[in-house]
């Protein structure tokens, strides 16, 4: 059925939209977003985010949205059941009455028709044209950023944003949606960054000097990533300590090329030594309280990374413009 109705959809969503469909994904958003700044009519962002999405989909509009689409009526009331089947977390059983179920594998495709409705045509059609200058939307699921060429068609959207959000049920979350002035640096600055970030997609973005003396866009990884990456190999090295070294080494070394596979992007190296350096402290704290005979030394910690080396960091996609 996810075949059947993606086929329909796909045809109807727009390029704004990057999450969950097919030959896309983050980095083709991280793309389009560079691809918009460094064109030099991005001055504001409008970062924003929507409170428990999932949770709060309207399921009657969602199935009159795929009616407009859907002729036959069969598979609308077919995907209406889908969306009424319970959860079971644990002992623990829920139907809850609104929101799409959790870890279906229609979740991420109706989230995607629900918002191309409520977001994306209605800023294709109705925002766009109003503007007075550049204004681009790019969406990941729903996560997404508004990208402006003048501070008062930015102001305009972010007064209506949240009403137009709360007419289908939806809320943003008010510490996370904010404007941001986040134009180029002024030449005349010689270091330092621009003043202002933004967060999407996991990276941190901000203005930074080029090796070439040249203000352009670059990233890193959040801090809140980071840090639960960190928790995730603590509480994996502190769990599973008893296992060979060998086996330790397999499972980290497969939890930080997947890290490094997403965040291993153009401008992020420093990001990936930190993670490097952090993988290494863990380990070694844990691999030394498995006994207390022998206790290992940073000496013989270097030896055994040198038989058995974790992944170093590397540039796995490239994602600035030239």
């Amino acid at each position: 059925m996810r075949e059947v109705l993606e086929a329909i959809c796909e045809q109807d969503f727009l390029s704004c939209s990057y999450g969950f469909r097919p030959g896309r994904g983050a980095h083709d958003a991280v793309r389009a977003l560079d691809g918009a700044v460094h064109q030099g009519r991005v001055n504001w962002i409008l970062e924003a985010d929507i409170v428990s999405f999932f949770d709060r989909v309207d399921r009657t509009t969602l199935l009159e949205m795929l009616r407009g689409r859907i002729a036959d009526e069969s598979l609308v009331r077919l995907v209406g059941k889908c969306l009424h089947v319970g959860v079971i977390d644990g002992a623990e059983y829920s139907a809850p009455e609104v929101g799409t179920a959790q870890g279906s594998v229609l979740s991420p495709l109706l989230g995607n028709v629900y918002l191309h409705h409520v977001l994306d045509s209605w800023f294709d059609r109705e925002v766009k044209p109003r503007m007075r200058g550049s204004a681009q939307l790019i969406r990941y699921c729903d996560d997404f950023v508004m990208c402006f060429e003048h501070e008062e068609d930015a102001r305009r959207v972010m007064a209506v944003l949240s009403k137009r959000m709360e007419r289908y049920g939806l809320t943003l979350h008010p510490d996370k949606t904010r404007l941001l002035d986040f134009r180029r640096p002024p030449p005349t600055k010689q270091s330092g960054r621009g003043p202002t970030t933004f967060d999407f997609l996991g990276f941190t973005f901000y203005w930074a000097r080029s090796t070439r003396g040249r203000w352009w866009m670059t990233c890193k990884t959040r801090r809140g990533r980071l840090r639960r990456f960190r928790g995730v190999v603590t509480d994996w090295c502190r769990r599973y300590r008893h296992l060979p070294v060998e086996a330790q080494h397999a499972a980290l070394t497969r939890r930080m090329t997947g890290h490094m596979n997403y965040f291993g992007v153009s401008g992020n190296f420093r990001s990936l030594q930190l993670v490097l350096e952090e993988v290494k402290r863990v380990w070694y704290k844990w691999l030394r309280r498995r006994g207390q005979h022998h206790r290992l030394t940073w000496e013989r910690f270097r030896a055994l990374l040198a038989r058995f080396p974790l992944p170093r960091p590397r540039i796995v996609v490239r994602i600035w413009a030239a």
